[in-house]
């Protein structure tokens, strides 16, 4: 079953997200300085054709499509009210600047991350999987891992990464240097049994 399972991060690494970011609004500017790109529709039109050509050509790395692929959605169903410029402004301000200031999804991002870098396993798994707890804690016994419901990580974060609804990990192995990292990185994050640990949006 271990196979089945996706990796959770680096697929949002806050460094490759800064540079994509930069690199949309490096090319707005490019544009605005040749004259393109001067209105707010012709400002969407050109970031939305930005966006498709780098997700089709696959420029960054496979670790962010996810990302791209959500802001040329966006900005094809919502057209001026995605606000792809400020969401690309906001992506770059909060992935320059100190860890503090950056949304609850990049903390967490930055958790994970050292979780893996002292030998975590971490992965989202389906409904399914997540109902039969007893196998996870099986699959998993011998070894550090922090499990989460796919679905419940997708919705539990805003376009922005807000922290908005609950989101609930399992964990095998040592659950308290778990804690302590979410504590580390300012998530709040509580305990929900002898093995789950939940983030909690602030009220």
């Amino acid at each position: 079953m271990k196979k089945t399972h996706d990796t959770l991060p680096p697929e949002q690494t806050v460094t490759a997200l800064a540079h994509f970011a930069w690199c949309a609004l490096v090319a707005l500017r490019t544009a605005q300085q040749d004259g393109q790109a001067l209105s707010p529709l012709s400002t969407h039109a050109f970031l939305l054709r930005w966006l498709t050509v780098a997700y089709k050509q696959k420029r960054f790395t496979r670790a962010i499509a996810s990302d791209i692929e959500r802001l040329v959605v966006l900005g094809r169903q919502k057209v001026l009210a995605a606000s792809l410029f400020s969401r690309l402004e906001y992506l770059w301000s909060s992935c320059t600047g100190p860890v503090s200031a950056q949304s609850d999804l990049y903390r967490l991002t930055y958790a994970i991350e050292q979780l893996k870098s002292q030998g975590w396993v971490n992965a989202a798994v389906s409904d399914e999987d997540w109902d039969n707890e007893a196998l996870l804690v099986h699959e998993y016994i011998d070894t550090n891992a922090l499990l989460v419901r796919k679905s419940a990580l997708t919705g539990g974060f805003s376009d922005e990464g807000k922290l908005v609804a609950p989101v609930e990990f399992l964990v095998t192995g040592n659950l308290s240097a778990c804690t302590e990292i979410f504590q580390a990185y300012g998530l709040p994050s509580v305990m929900m049994a002898p093995n789950r640990i939940a983030l909690q949006p602030e009220q």
